[in-house]
């Protein structure tokens, strides 16, 4: 696919290039940079997915640890970490992503 999208993006067709071929040549560029940027602001909200998950589990593991069996501690601890999953949720949302959540 990479070749097929080189091949519509290369419009040469002369030594000295048209203005309509300039223009092409620079909508090109203009797309390439684009296309890169949009995935690197993917792969940032990956990132910061995968880093909420791990938060998310290692307090899980904490509040268990915490309350030790004692199902009124459980239940107050519970509370504090569903307030982190939501903060996170929020965060997550508002990163800039036009991500449906």
């Amino acid at each position: 696919m990479s070749n097929e999208l080189e091949r519509w993006a290369d419009t040469r067709r002369s030594l000295v290039p048209s203005k309509e071929e300039r223009q092409h040549t620079r909508a090109v560029g203009n797309l390439i940079r684009e296309t890169k940027f949009n995935g690197l602001k993917v792969d940032a909200e990956a990132a910061l997915t995968g880093r909420i998950m791990e938060r998310a589990v290692d307090l899980d593991n904490y509040r268990r640890q915490l309350a030790n069996g004692d199902p009124v501690l459980d239940a107050v601890l519970s509370r504090i970490e569903v307030g982190f999953v939501d903060k996170a949720q929020r965060i997550q949302r508002n990163f800039g992503s036009e991500f449906l959540s």
